[in-house]
């Protein structure tokens, strides 16, 4: 995006990336070492592997996205939504493990939301996700006693 610093700062998205559980191992031998990526607004970013994490693993890893008040919904991880997915790390080529797309109405509307989220792949179930997530809105809450039509023109 090329934006100057702070031009239509909105906001901060805070993501931070629990835990997992029911991971299905895709790994023959030994446990698997799964790692996260979210794409929001074309923007892509990952978790460190967890060596040896297994179908269990816990990242507790914290993630950051600006938001814009230019930004557009895309049709694949951006305006509302963004999309996680889970992979097994292998030093050939990565193994989709499962992916979700994350509704962030909620979050953008009311500043925290934490669940599980859970991770399909060819239609099926492949375990859950454990998210945190926070809007830090960079809009000034409105004045006591302002007025209704004023308050409506300054929400984003």
């Amino acid at each position: 995006m090329t934006t100057t610093p702070n031009s239509g700062e909105i906001g901060t998205l805070i993501v931070v990336i629990l835990k997992a559980r029911n991971l299905p191992n895709k790994r023959h031998l030994g446990k698997q070492a799964p790692y996260c990526t979210i794409l929001f607004n074309e923007e892509m970013r990952r978790t460190k592997v967890i060596k040896r994490g297994g179908q269990h693993p816990e990242w507790d890893e914290e993630i950051r996205f600006t938001l814009f008040e230019d930004d557009t919904p895309l049709e694949d991880g951006g305006g509302n939504h963004m999309r996680l997915s889970c992979f097994a790390d292998d030093p050939r080529e990565p193994d989709l493990i499962g992916e979700t797309q994350v509704d962030l109405t909620e979050v953008l509307t009311t500043g925290e939301t934490d669940e599980w989220f859970t991770l399909t792949h060819r239609d099926r179930y492949c375990g859950e996700v454990y998210l945190e997530l926070t809007f830090w809105s960079n809009v000034r809450p409105p004045a006591f006693g302002m007025q209704m039509s004023t308050l409506i023109y300054l929400s984003p």
